[in-house]
């Protein structure tokens, strides 16, 4: 059965053997291991997520995909048909690993939720948006609210860059393949998003203007902690590394007993 892509699920089916092998390879999976596929679409990645004798849990939204899924893997994998965004991930074993190729549209709403799930994955190896990919990659200059959260919880490492001509219909832009590492650098991660939420809100002020905006801190408190961290008083969000959200963070009302850890 011939199976058409659907703009409303953001689907773009890879079809690209090497890229397939290089995310096989990331994934580091041990047989037996459980590992969630998110979106597996017409199955390239899934044959061969099942060919390292993982348990395959695969996630498929668009209910027209599942007979031809079913027909292919059988009961080789658990094939459940729900919404990522909203299925429940208390479902999903307490030890597992995510290796997928997320949908375009919504592939950082989805993994934002594996990463605050109760049970997090132990690692993911995603394909996203190159620009997308570049985000989390970010290091101070270039960081982002999507950077600080990434890194909050894992260690990102870039796996490979991969071209539009790699999937069926192709996208009109690049992506790349990411593995997160889980990681998490705080006790606290929600207040560190919520204060690097309020610190970008506005990129193009500098960064006590907008602190002070909220209510936050004051344009002068900012200022003498900006300096106090060898940055110029007139930084902007972008510029501050992961641990100077994190020590902003404990230096803020609510957090500024707690001593911030290393990161």
């Amino acid at each position: 059965m011939r199976v058409r892509p659907k703009k409303s699920f953001g689907q773009h089916f890879l079809k690209s053997g090497k890229v397939v092998r290089a995310i096989i390879e990331a994934a580091e999976i041990v047989q037996g291991e459980t590992v969630v596929e998110v979106g597996p679409g017409t199955g390239v990645l899934t044959r061969a997520l099942v060919e390292t004798g993982a348990r395959v849990i695969a996630i498929e939204a668009d209910r027209d995909l599942i007979p031809s899924l079913e027909a292919d893997f059988g009961d080789t994998i658990k094939l459940v048909c729900a919404d990522a965004l909203h299925f429940d991930y208390s479902l999903l074993p307490t030890a597992y690993s995510l290796t997928s190729n997320l949908p375009y549209n919504v592939g950082t709403e989805i993994l934002k939720r594996f990463l605050t799930a109760k049970h997090p994955p132990s690692r993911c190896v995603v394909m996203v948006q190159k620009e997308v990919g570049e985000r989390m990659l970010a290091a101070p200059g270039k960081m982002s609210l999507l950077s600080v959260a990434v890194q909050l919880y894992t260690d990102p490492k870039r796996v490979i860059n991969v071209s539009s001509g790699s999937f069926s219909p192709p996208p009109k832009v690049d992506s790349v393949v990411v593995r997160l590492n889980w990681n998490p650098k705080t006790q606290h991660p929600e207040a560190v998003i919520a204060l690097a939420k309020a610190g970008f809100r506005a990129r193009r002020k500098q960064l006590h203007r907008n602190l002070a905006d909220v209510g936050v801190k004051t344009s002068e408190e900012t200022k003498a902690w900006l300096l106090s961290r060898g940055l110029p008083e007139t930084a902007r969000a972008q510029e501050l590394s992961l641990k100077d959200w994190i020590d902003l963070c404990y230096n803020t009302s609510g957090y500024g007993r707690i001593s911030p850890p290393d990161v």
